[in-house]
């Protein structure tokens, strides 16, 4: 069951200081909103319930802790700068998932999709912040084998529902190391199967891109972004590193623009990542959507054949330098991480909603033979 977000509700509540009453819970979803609210420029408050009815409570907080239950208020805080801010949003949230049609394309619950003349249009939409964990991959796997076989279909745009933003990045509960494997295999499929589909793919961007979900959007051909969104490589801050983002990053903006934004997890808006060649074209979020079409129009107007051709040879060029692949970078990463005591601190601390514990010296330095 969903937690209900009564944002802009005709029934919600408003106190005279600008409080909004958002919906009643305990822990953990109680930690986990907070973050969310936080991370959406929201100031926090709780207030504890008394003789609350089951009924007003989400059933995931029932069966965690029933006999602490506190009521969220939020209002809106001051703005900061989006460069300032490094950190995942924290959500676990989790629904029973089936198949549904959107005009002929059969997906998973966690995409939606639809068909414009001969582009597809999906939104990653797992609710509250489009986290991409393995029901997502599966569903946007799926989507693009069903594509690929309607020779119609010439293009794809990926991009989140919703206005919290594209996506808040990977499943932290999939990232532990019985789990990681597994992840680990998901990603590197999609990404596989987006540096190899002979659809031309578009990333349109808004609010919040970091992480894994960022990692999807660099791996499109092209990424159009809202001026203030934020996109953001954060896995630093939980103990680990992107294994995707590393290959992927360097060629775009250079290798020292790369290692700003990977070690230190920092967040840049979406003027900034055009400033650097990033992404395309920023825009508005209400014209998100209809820059995006139009810049595919643009591309989409010349021959199908010939279009595929040059797009099959520009991708090989772009990772020609290197021959490093995503399967490579990310065997890697379980080689280098799972294992490690600060990795497994990382993601417990997160889970946990405490700080950290690291290891407090580096690594001993040992001189790598020839």
């Amino acid at each position: 069951m969903r937690l209900p977000l009564f944002m802009g509700s005709d029934e919600e509540e408003i106190s005279s200081d600008g409080w909004v009453k958002q919906f009643t819970a305990s822990e953990p979803r109680l930690s986990e909103m907070r973050l969310l609210f936080e991370s959406l420029g929201k100031e926090v408050r709780f207030e504890k319930e008394e003789n609350i009815t089951q009924e007003e409570v989400c059933e995931a907080c029932i069966d965690a802790r029933s006999d602490v239950v506190w009521t969220i208020w939020t209002r809106e805080e001051i703005e900061t700068e989006l460069d300032k801010e490094s950190e995942y949003v924290r959500t676990s949230d989790r629904e029973p998932i089936g198949l549904t049609q959107y005009e002929g394309v059969s997906v998973n619950r966690t995409i939606t999709s639809h068909k414009s003349d001969s582009i597809l249009v999906i939104e990653i939409n797992n609710p509250p912040v489009n986290i991409v964990d393995s029901k997502v991959i599966e569903a946007l796997l799926l989507a693009f084998e069903q594509a690929e076989a309607d020779l119609d279909c010439r293009a794809v745009i990926i991009t989140g529902a919703g206005n919290k933003g594209f996506s808040a990045g990977a499943s932290i509960e999939e990232h532990l190391p019985d789990q990681a494997p597994a992840m680990i295999e998901g990603m590197t499929v999609l990404l596989e199967c987006l540096e190899r589909t002979p659809l031309l793919t578009l990333a349109a961007i808004h609010g919040i891109c970091l992480g894994g979900g960022a990692e999807v959007a660099l791996a499109c051909d092209l990424i159009i972004a809202t001026d203030d969104c934020k996109i953001g490589i954060p896995e630093i801050t939980v103990g680990c590193y992107p294994p995707f983002a590393m290959l992927q990053l360097p060629s775009m903006v250079g290798m020292r623009r790369a290692k700003q934004m990977i070690l230190s997890g920092t967040p840049i808006s979406g003027s900034q990542a055009e400033k650097i060649g990033l992404v395309n074209n920023c825009t508005t979020y209400d014209s998100l959507m209809d820059e995006s079409l139009e810049m595919l129009a643009s591309i989409l107007s010349n021959p199908p054949q010939i279009v595929e051709v040059a797009l099959r040879k520009l991708r090989s060029l772009d990772i020609q330098s290197d021959r490093t692949t995503h399967r490579v970078m990310g065997e890697g990463f379980l080689e280098d991480l799972v294992k490690h005591p600060d990795y497994i601190e990382g993601l417990t601390a997160f889970l946990e909603k405490r700080n950290p514990e690291w290891q407090p010296e580096r690594s001993p330095f040992k001189e790598r033979g020839d």
